[in-house]
């Protein structure tokens, strides 16, 4: 007979309610732990798809938020750029630029230092993000942003989640095993009489 085929009837005879008196107390315990570990790991993988949904959806909005009114304008350079001092020699590229720009917004002339694409002469053009109120921003956030962080946010619940669970069930096993190992040493220790007592 194959294994698979002895597999049920190897689960029926660990069952919790087994009347064998062979099965102890600790056995039934730490069977009953494994089930509700199997439960939990696969519950698991339904509550991280709820909870990588709530934070995608919230990142969808909190993005759409903060890029709102964002464009892109042209702006002239009106002084050469400068490289900025870095202590971080590692970043790549390690050099960085900044050149003060102005650019025209609502039939006004603004101004302001942005950081620029290597070294550029005044008078050269560099595109720039502003905000509604013409000021110089960041980018609008990457496509996908939001949808990475909803999946990463699943991942990191449903890793999460199954890492307790296994340690529960190693640390609550180790904790039955060190006791069933000295009730062992408990009864061995009973038996095994010392051989100058014993009589005829």
């Amino acid at each position: 007979m194959s294994k698979s085929a002895k597999l049920p009837g190897r689960l029926w005879q660990v069952r919790p309610w087994n009347p064998s008196p062979l099965m102890r107390v600790s056995d039934r315990v730490e069977v009953v732990l494994r089930g509700l570990a199997v439960v939990v790991a696969v519950g698991a993988v339904p509550m991280a798809g709820a909870i990588g949904t709530v934070s995608y959806t919230g990142a969808v909005d909190r993005i759409a938020s903060a890029d709102a009114g964002k464009a892109q304008v042209s702006a002239t350079l009106t002084s050469d750029a400068q490289r900025l001092l870095d202590s971080d020699r590692l970043r790549n590229p390690p050099d960085r630029y900044e050149a003060p720009v102005q650019w025209l917004f609502d039939g006004h002339t603004e101004n302001a230092k942005v950081d620029v694409t290597g070294p550029q002469a005044a008078g050269a053009t560099v595109q720039i993000w502003i905000s509604k109120d013409g000021k110089p921003t960041t980018a609008p956030t990457r496509a996908g942003a939001a949808a990475a962080e909803g999946i990463g946010t699943g991942i990191a619940v449903l890793v999460e989640t199954w890492c307790a669970t296994a340690a529960t069930v190693w640390i609550t096993g180790t904790a039955l095993d060190a006791r069933r190992h000295a009730r062992w040493e408990r009864e061995w220790r009973t038996m095994n009489r010392p051989i100058d007592t014993d009589t005829l």
